[in-house]
C-alpha cells in the first residue's frame, strides 16, 4: 500500500489527475446506474401495480353483470310454480303432465336472453329425482352420483348462498370434461320453507376468461381462486382445477391488510402479487407478475453496462488529452476567466507569460469579440425570423374557405333569404378584416371572441345549428392582449373533428385568470381522442382540408413559446366517448 502511495506521489500532475477521473468516472457510474436501475423498478412495479389494480376492479365490475344474470335465473326457477310441480310431485296424467311442462317453459322464456345458451346451461333436480336440463344436450352423470358429488353436499350445507365451485367436468354432454364452473342454489319454497330440488347452472370457464382476456401479457397472469385455493379460471389453461396454497394466502393478506401489492418469491422467481376480492363469488381475483420479465423490457443490463463503460472510456480518453495540454495555463485562465461576467462578452483577458499564455490570451479575447458580433447578429436575424413567421402564420388563410364561404352567401341569396346573406357578409369582412387586414401582432380578448363569434356564425351558415357555441369570458379580461388566431384552431378542431355525422354537441369558451395568467379553456362534449390521437396533434402538419386556416395546434403551441417562453403553451386532456378539453396559458398583457 506504501509503495502505491509513493509511486502515485511522483507521477506528474495530469497523470494523477487521469487516475483521480478514472477512479471517479467509475464509482460515480456505477453508483448512478445502480440507483437509477434500483429506483426504476421501484417506480416502475408501483405504476404498473395502479395500472394493473384498476384492471382488476373493471373486471371485477364487469363480472358482476354475469351475477345479475344468475341471480335471475335463480329467482325465476325457484318462483316457478310449475318448477316447484315438476320437481316435487310424481304426476302420472300425461296431460298435466304436459301443461306443467309447457307453463315452466313459459315461465324460462323472459330468461332466454339473459343467458347465453352455449357457454352456459342449467340443471334441476328435484327431491322425486325428475330431471330438467335447459339445452338439448344429454346428461352423462346419472341423477345419484351428482347428489352425491361434493358439489351438491357442499351446497345443501349452505342453502341459503349462491355458490360457485369448480369442475373439471360438467354433467352434460356439451361439458364433459371440460373445466366449468357450476353455481348452485337449493330450491325452496318461499311460503312453507320446503326444499323441493337443487339448481346447477353449469358454466364454461371462458366466460370468465373472456373478462380479462386482452390483459395478460408474457410474465403477467391473471387467476381466479376460490376460497379454498382451487384456481377456478385463468389464462394459464395449464393450471386451472389445481391449487395454489401460496397465491391464496398473497391475496387473503392483500385484502385482510389493505395493501396495493406484495412481492413474493416461488419456484425461484420473483413475483409482484395484485389482487381483488369477489364478495359475490367468493373468489379471490389474483394478478401475478414476474417481475424479471417485465423489468426486461424495460432495460437491458448488458446494453447499460456497455454503454457507460463506453462513456467512461471516452470520457477518460477525452480528459486525458485536455489535461496534458491545459494543465500549465490552466489554472491561471480559469483565474482570470472566473472574473467574466457572465454573457458579457467585452471584458479581455490579458495574460502576461509564455507564448502558450499570451497565445491564449489572444486568441480568448478574439473569440469574444467575434462572439460579441455573432450574437448581436443572431439577435437581429433571429427578431427578423421571428417577424416573418408570424406574419406567415397570420396570412395562412385558406382559399377553399373563403369560395364555400361566397358559394354560401350565394345560395342564401339565391333562396331569398337576404337578411342572413347580408349579416354572413358583414362577419365574412369583419373576420377578413381582423385577419388580414389587421397587421397588428395581438388584439384584444374582446376582439378575439368577435372573430370567433363570426367564425362560427360563418360556419352555422354554412353546416347548420347542430353544434352551439358558448362563450364566458370574465369582465376583467376583456382588454387583455393575446396573439390572433391563438384560440381559433381549437373552436375549427372542435367542429369538424369532435362531433360525427349530424350530431349534436356543445363547445364552451372560457377566458380567466389564473395565478398571475391569462387562462382560456375550450371544451367540446364530442367524441374525444386517445391518448395516441391527442400526441399526434403536437407533432402532425396542419390539414388544409376547406377549414379557415391552415395552423394546426403544434403551430399554436410553437407560436406562443416563441412570443412568451416555455412556460406558456397548450395542454390538452380528452377521453374517449366524453369529450376533450384544451387548456391555453398565456402572459396577462393588458
Amino acid at each position: 500500500m506504501k509503495r502505491v502511495i509513493k509511486k502515485l506521489r511522483s507521477l506528474s500532475l495530469f497523470l494523477k489527475l487521469t487516475v483521480i477521473i478514472l477512479i471517479s468516472s467509475i464509482s460515480v457510474s456505477t453508483i448512478t446506474a445502480y440507483s437509477i436501475i434500483n429506483l426504476s423498478k421501484k417506480l416502475f412495479i408501483n405504476n404498473f401495480s395502479i395500472t394493473n389494480t384498476r384492471i382488476l376492479r373493471q373486471i371485477q365490475d364487469n363480472s358482476a353483470d354475469l351475477n345479475n344474470s344468475l341471480v335471475t335465473v335463480m329467482n325465476t326457477v325457484n318462483n316457478s310454480w310449475a318448477f316447484r310441480k315438476y320437481l316435487s310431485e310424481n304426476t302420472v296424467d300425461p296431460i298435466e303432465q304436459t301443461i306443467v311442462l309447457y307453463n315452466l317453459k313459459q315461465h324460462l322464456k323472459p330468461i332466454e336472453a339473459v343467458l347465453d345458451s352455449a357457454k352456459i346451461d342449467f340443471l334441476a333436480i328435484g327431491v322425486n329425482d325428475s330431471t330438467y336440463l335447459r339445452s338439448s344436450a344429454l346428461l352423462t352423470t346419472s341423477v345419484a352420483s351428482i347428489k352425491e358429488n361434493k358439489i351438491t353436499k357442499t351446497a345443501l350445507e349452505n342453502p341459503n348462498k349462491l355458490l360457485f365451485q369448480h369442475s373439471n367436468s360438467g354433467f352434460t354432454s356439451l361439458t364433459e370434461n371440460k373445466n366449468v364452473i357450476i353455481a348452485t342454489k337449493v330450491l325452496c319454497d318461499s311460503n312453507t320453507k320446503q326444499q323441493f330440488g337443487m339448481l346447477y347452472i353449469i358454466i364454461n370457464e371462458n366466460m370468465f376468461s373472456k373478462l380479462y382476456s386482452n390483459f395478460p401479457t408474457k410474465g403477467n397472469d391473471i387467476f381466479m381462486i376460490s376460497s379454498d385455493g382451487t384456481i377456478v379460471s385463468s389464462n394459464r389453461q395449464d393450471l386451472i382445477g389445481s391449487k395454489d396454497e401460496n397465491l391464496l394466502h398473497s391475496a387473503k393478506k392483500i385484502y385482510s391488510e389493505k395493501i396495493k401489492y406484495i412481492d413474493v418469491k416461488s419456484d425461484k422467481k420473483s413475483y409482484t402479487v395484485l389482487s381483488n376480492y369477489m364478495p359475490i363469488y367468493d373468489f379471490y381475483l389474483v394478478n401475478r407478475i414476474d417481475t424479471k420479465l417485465a423489468l426486461d423490457e424495460m432495460y437491458n443490463i448488458n446494453e447499460i453496462i456497455i454503454i457507460c463503460g463506453l462513456i467512461i472510456a471516452t470520457a477518460v480518453a477525452i480528459l486525458f488529452i485536455i489535461t496534458r495540454k491545459t494543465t500549465k495555463p490552466l489554472r491561471i485562465l480559469v483565474k482570470e476567466m472566473s472574473k467574466i461576467t457572465d454573457y458579457n462578452f467585452k471584458n479581455h483577458i490579458n495574460l502576461q507569460g509564455s507564448y502558450e499564455i499570451e497565445k491564449l490570451s489572444k486568441s480568448f479575447n478574439i473569440m469574444l469579440d467575434d462572439l460579441n458580433d455573432y450574437v448581436e447578429k443572431l439577435v437581429v436575424a433571429q427578431k427578423k425570423q421571428r417577424q416573418a413567421e408570424l406574419s406567415a402564420l397570420q396570412m395562412q388563410i385558406n382559399p377553399h374557405f373563403i369560395y364555400n364561404t361566397l358559394a354560401s352567401i350565394k345560395w342564401l341569396i339565391l333562396k331569398g333569404d337576404n337578411e342572413k346573406a347580408s349579416e354572413t357578409i358583414n362577419s365574412f369582412i369583419s373576420l377578413l378584416q381582423n385577419t388580414i387586414s389587421d397587421n397588428s401582432e395581438t388584439i384584444t380578448v374582446e376582439q378575439e371572441m368577435e372573430n370567433l363569434k363570426n367564425y362560427v356564425f360563418i360556419n352555422e351558415t354554412r353546416y347548420g345549428e347542430n353544434i352551439k357555441v358558448n362563450f364566458h369570458v370574465l369582465p376583467q379580461c376583456l382588454h387583455c392582449r393575446l396573439p390572433k388566431l391563438i384560440l381559433q384552431p381549437f373552436i375549427e378542431n372542435s367542429f369538424f373533428h369532435a362531433f360525427n355525422g349530424d350530431k349534436e354537441g356543445r363547445i364552451h369558451v372560457f377566458v380567466s385568470e389564473k395565478t398571475g395568467t391569462l387562462f382560456c379553456e375550450i371544451v367540446d362534449n364530442g367524441t374525444g381522442m386517445t391518448e395516441d390521437q391527442v400526441l399526434s396533434l403536437y407533432s402532425k402538419d396542419p390539414s388544409k382540408s376547406k377549414h379557415f386556416t391552415g395552423i394546426g395546434i403544434k403551430n399554436v403551441d410553437d407560436r406562443i413559446k416563441m412570443l412568451y417562453g416555455d412556460e406558456y403553451g397548450i395542454e390538452i386532456n380528452s377521453e374517449v366517448g366524453i369529450g376533450t378539453t384544451i387548456n391555453v396559458y398565456l402572459p396577462l398583457i393588458e
